[in-house]
Order: C-alpha cells, then sequence, then structure tokens
C-alpha cells in the first residue's frame, strides 16, 4: 500500500494522517527533509522473522526533496519495486501532479481549502467589507465559521510579519518567496499602526468568544470588523 496525503488544508490533512497511522502496527517515522536512498532502505529491510511488511510513515518528502535529484529517483524507484513494504506520505503543502503519480498504484488523499477561500483572504483590504462579507457567504458552504476566522487571524499575522526586519515568527518562515512578496503588498494597503490595531480587534474577538463576552454571534463580530477595515 502506496498512501499520499496532501494539501492546505493542514488540520484535516494531518488528523486523516494521524488516523491512518494509528491503524497500523508500529509505523517507522521518518523525516523527508534531506532523505536518502540509504536510510529508507535500513528501514525497509530491517524487519524481524514475524514481520512481513514494514510501515513507512514519510513526512514532506515531496515537498523538501527534487524530484530530479538522484537520491529522490532511487527512493521512487526502491518503493515500487518492494512489494512487501506499506508507505504513508504526508505532504504540508499540495504537490504537483507530476509526483502524485511517480509512484505506481498509490492512492491519493487531498485535503485542500476552496479556492475562494484565497480569494477571500486576498481581498482583505481597506474598504473592500461588503465584497468580503458576500465571499463568506460562500465560504460557509464549506467551512466553519470558527474556522474562517482563524484564517483571516492567520492573514493578519502573516501580514504583520512582513512590516519589518524585526518581527519574526515561525509560520512566516516557512513561506515562499512568491507568497512574502503578496503578503508584503497587502500589508502595504494599509497603514502599518491600522494593520496593528485591526489585529488587536481580532484578539479581541476571540477572548471574548473563549470567555462567553462577545456581545454578537461571531459570524456578525466578523462582519463588523470587515465592515471597518
Amino acid at each position: 500500500m502506496i498512501l499520499i496525503i496532501h494539501g492546505n488544508d493542514l488540520v484535516s490533512s494531518r488528523d486523516y494522517y494521524s488516523k491512518e497511522k494509528d491503524k497500523l502496527d508500529s509505523p517507522i517515522l521518518i523525516e523527508g527533509d534531506g532523505l536518502t536512498y540509504d536510510r529508507i532502505f535500513q528501514a525497509a529491510e530491517n524487519n524481524t522473522f514475524f514481520d512481513s511488511k514494514i510501515t513507512l510513515a514519510i513526512e514532506n518528502f515531496f515537498t523538501k526533496n527534487k524530484s530530479n535529484s538522484l537520491e529522490f529517483k532511487k527512493i521512487t524507484e526502491y518503493i515500487n519495486s518492494t512489494k512487501d513494504l506499506n508507505v504513508i506520505f504526508w505532504e504540508s503543502n499540495e504537490i504537483s501532479k507530476t509526483n502524485q503519480t511517480v509512484l505506481k498504484n498509490s492512492v491519493i488523499k487531498a485535503f485542500s481549502y476552496p479556492q475562494v477561500l484565497f480569494q477571500f483572504l486576498d481581498g482583505l483590504k481597506p474598504g473592500n467589507g461588503e465584497n468580503l462579507i458576500k465571499l463568506i457567504f460562500e465560504l460557509k458552504r464549506n467551512m466553519e465559521i470558527e474556522l474562517i476566522f482563524f484564517m483571516i487571524v492567520r492573514q493578519f499575522r502573516l501580514m504583520i510579519s512582513q512590516l519589518g526586519k524585526g518581527v519574526k515568527i515561525e509560520e512566516a518562515k516557512r513561506l515562499q518567496g512568491w507568497q512574502t512578496d503578496k503578503l508584503s503588498k497587502q500589508a502595504l494597503l494599509f497603514q502599518k499602526e491600522k494593520l496593528i490595531e485591526l489585529y488587536g480587534q481580532l484578539f479581541e474577538i476571540d477572548l471574548a468568544q473563549k470567555t462567553g463576552k462577545l456581545p454578537y454571534s461571531l459570524e456578525k463580530s466578523i462582519d463588523i470588523f470587515l465592515l471597518g477595515l
């Protein structure tokens, strides 16, 4: 069995990955960053007399390794040619169509947010509140309002991380160059003080929601927030 789990909905994909691992006996966990053929071979061949199959759980192999590298080719060829081996791949992002087909007879499970979510997040800018509320109406068909709120908070946090060299958060370090450029341009649509003020408002909404002191529903509070951008 070869299972590839990927997509930008990390919560759902990670949950599915954990459940799949729990179904199997003692999977060997391997980090994909800098993975070598020797490491895979040793793990796969180190089976006991009673173990007919070894299960490898490999994280971020496709994300962290170039598909044209020698090690990548050796690893994928070995997995394709080895019958008594279960491999579960988990990726923290979406992988290309080419990488989805490089392993024969693999099962692909994709967990991705609806495309309108990214249109919504990119639209977080001054004076765009009414359009954003319309997009939220579409988003609620597939997403819980709590998750939408979480993504709004995350977007503002990432924008603030682009304000200057002194602002560093771990989440921003994992972004691609094109993503940071896009966030920087979006952040510049706000005054620095306004951006920080808005993030503070989101913090207050979150705190009031958790303590049961929110005067309106979370959905209504988000609408008011968006109209005030």
